[in-house]
C-alpha cells in the first residue's frame, strides 16, 4: 500500500475520530464549552490532529503544530542535520534533548529484557513497509544489522551521545508520544485551557473543554475493522498511545508482518496480540510502554506496566479483549 494511500485513509479515520468524540460530548450534560480552535496537518510521516478549547489568541493551534514539526527535525532519522540523523551519519552528537530521551527509556529497554531498543535503526532500514511490493528482508543482512542492535552500547555524557560502529537509532516508537508532551508543555505555558491532540496512535488528552471539568472520551482503532472502533477510553486528562500491527505491515504466504520488531530477533513480533493501548500520564512513556507491551506479549507485559503505573487495552489475535490496570475502558457494541 503506497504511503500516500495510508495517510488519506488515516485522516479520514481522523475526522471520525473526532467526530465520534464530539457526538459522545454533546449528549452529555454540560455547561457551554469554551472556543474552539483547531488544525490538521500531516508531520512525523502520520496525520497530527490539534483541537483546543479556551485558546487565548487563536493561534495557539498553530503553534502546537510547530512544536511537533520542530521535534521532528531533531529525533528523524531521515531529516538531515537532525539530532538522530547526525547520530546516524557519524557515531556521535552533542545534544539538548537526545541523553534525557535514551536515559529515561533505558529502563524500559531493561525491562523487556532487549525485545523494545532504540537502537534498532539498522534493522529498521531494511523492512520497506512502504514499498509497493513490500517483502522480507535478506535474512543475512538483517543478521549483520541485529549484531549491531544493543542499547547498552549507546554512551550518554553529559550532552554527548555515541554510539558503537554501525548503531542507528531509530525514535519512531516513542517520537509521537514525546511530541504530545512537548505539546502539553507550550500549552500550559499559552494558557489554554483544555485540548485533545493526537500525533498518529498517540493521543493527548488536556485540560477541560468548558467550565464544567468532565472526562475526555478517546475512540480507540478497532484493529481488525477498518474505519470502526475497539470502544472508548474516559480519562479526566492524561495520554493515551496504541501499537498495532494494521498501520504498517504486508502479508506473505499468508503471514502478516508489521513494522513492530523485536529487537533480539530482527522480525516483527509475534506475540499473540494485534493491538495494544496504554494509558498514562507521560506521553513518551505511553508510547514506548505500548510498543514494549506489544513486543513482550499480555502477560509479560503486566509487572512492566504495574511499574510505571500505567494501565492498558489488549487486543489478541483471536479477537479477546482484555484490560489491565485503571482504565475505564467501554467496548464499542455497534
Amino acid at each position: 500500500m503506497k504511503q500516500k494511500t495510508k495517510l488519506l485513509s488515516a485522516l479520514a479515520l481522523l475526522v471520525v475520530v473526532i467526530g465520534a468524540v464530539a457526538a459522545i460530548l454533546i449528549f452529555q450534560k454540560q455547561a457551554a464549552p469554551y472556543d474552539l480552535t483547531e488544525k490538521t496537518n500531516i508531520a512525523m510521516d502520520t496525520i497530527v490532529g490539534v483541537k483546543l478549547y479556551g485558546a487565548p489568541s487563536g493561534s495557539e493551534a498553530e503553534a502546537a503544530m510547530n512544536v511537533v514539526t520542530g521535534l521532528e527535525g531533531v529525533i528523524s532519522r531521515y531529516k538531515e542535520g537532525s539530532d538522530v540523523y547526525r547520530l546516524n551519519k557519524t557515531g556521535k552528537c552533542k545534544s539538548t534533548l537526545l541523553p534525557v530521551v535514551l536515559t529515561q527509556c533505558k529502563a524500559i529497554e531493561e525491562a523487556s529484557n532487549g525485545k523494545f531498543d532504540l537502537s534498532v535503526g539498522a534493522v529498521s532500514a531494511l523492512w520497506d513497509f512502504d514499498a509497493e511490493t513490500p517483502r522480507l528482508p535478506d535474512d543475512a543482512a538483517l543478521q549483520t544489522a541485529k549484531a549491531t542492535v544493543d542499547y547498552r552500547k549507546i554512551a550518554v555524557t553529559g550532552d554527548t551521545v555515541a554510539a558503537s560502529p554501525g548503531q542507528q537509532l531509530d525514535l519512531g516508537s516513542i517520537g509521537k508520544g514525546l511530541a504530545c508532551d512537548m505539546v502539553k508543555q507550550y500549552l500550559t505555558s499559552a494558557g489554554v485551557k483544555g485540548a485533545v491532540v493526537s500525533v498518529g496512535g498517540s493521543i493527548l488528552a488536556f485540560g477541560q473543554k468548558s467550565d464544567k471539568k468532565e472526562p475526555w472520551s478517546i475512540a480507540i482503532r478497532h484493529p481488525r475493522r477498518e474505519n470502526a472502533f475497539l470502544g472508548y477510553i474516559r480519562l479526566s486528562e492524561g495520554f493515551v498511545s496504541t501499537s498495532g500491527d494494521y498501520e504498517r505491515y504486508f502479508e506473505q504466504d499468508g503471514v502478516r508482518y508489521c513494522h513492530l520488531l523485536d529487537a533480539t530477533t530482527g522480525y516483527p513480533a509475534d506475540s499473540g496480540l494485534c493491538s495494544v493501548t496504554v494509558v498514562c500520564q507521560n506521553g513518551m512513556l505511553s508510547d514506548a510502554l505500548s510498543t514494549a507491551c506489544y513486543l513482550l506479549g499480555e502477560e509479560a507485559s503486566k509487572p512492566l506496566l504495574e511499574a510505571n503505573d500505567a494501565a492498558a487495552v489488549f487486543v489478541k489475535t483471536d479477537g479477546a479483549v482484555s484490560t489491565f490496570g485503571d482504565v475505564d475502558f467501554t467496548a464499542d457494541e455497534s
